[in-house]
């Protein structure tokens, strides 16, 4: 794809972020949640049930209406992590196993860092407290993990096997399903678009060939997830 071809694919790129993203959001997200919690109520003190966590879930309690908010609440993280992904993708180097691992990494530390705390019920009631915090950031290194592969794989895909009006079916079919999604989903159309039109005007295209450009946008990617790696250390010690 030429950048003078970038406004084109903007249907395409957002199908993508849709299609992967609430897929992969839902799955580990919103259902690993779920697993996450059940497992962490069995092997927690019978003190921890009927507590209020601190994102308003009741600790021990399984119902419909819950479970549906997690995967609802998946699909929109899903969808916030596939745009980042296309954001962070042309900058990552190496191989394919190097460039899953590192924003695997980087997805772990950071959101991690942004679910671990010392204060609150979640990590100091749910026991052990080892198995929280490592539940807590597998999920979303694994998240960082499979949203690359999924959206190569769905661009793939696409490119060869999904034409016609047949391409906005799964995509609507999944922010209809899973409504959050739709509020993420027009701020990142408003960004990923105001991004392809910016590749397209001449002095943008001058900036981004150079090699320090280049240079300061992987510099940044890796200060924010050692910023997030300094932060979840702090946590988990405080905790432990």
């Amino acid at each position: 794809m030429t950048e003078r071809d970038a406004p084109a694919s903007f249907p395409r790129d957002l199908r993508v972020m849709v299609v992967a993203g609430v897929a992969v959001g839902v799955v580990l997200i919103g259902v690993g949640s779920r697993l996450a919690m059940l497992v962490l109520r069995l092997t927690s003190p019978d003190r921890a049930r009927g507590v209020t966590s601190d994102d308003g879930f009741t600790i021990g309690e399984v119902s419909l209406g819950g479970t549906y908010n997690l995967l609802n609440l998946g699909a929109a993280v899903g969808l916030v992590g596939a745009f980042a992904y296309r954001l962070v993708a042309p900058w990552l180097i190496g191989p394919s196993w190097f460039r899953r691992s590192t924003t695997g990494l980087a997805a772990g530390a950071v959101a991690g860092s942004m679910l671990i705390h010392a204060d609150g019920v979640d990590f100091t009631l749910l026991q052990p407290t080892w198995l929280a915090i490592g539940l807590f950031i597998a999920l979303p290194a694994a998240f960082g993990v499979a949203i690359g592969v999924a959206v190569d794989a769905v661009e793939r895909k696409g490119r060869v096997a999904v034409t016609g009006r047949r391409r906005a079916i799964l995509p609507v079919a999944l922010v209809v399903l899973f409504p959050l999604s739709a509020i993420i989903l027009v701020f990142a159309a408003v960004g990923l678009f105001a991004c392809s039109i910016l590749r397209t005007v001449p002095v943008v295209q001058r900036i981004r060939d150079a090699k320090t450009y280049a240079l300061a946008i992987r510099a940044t990617w890796l200060g924010i997830a050692v910023l997030g790696m300094l932060a979840l250390v702090s946590d988990v010690q405080a905790l432990t």
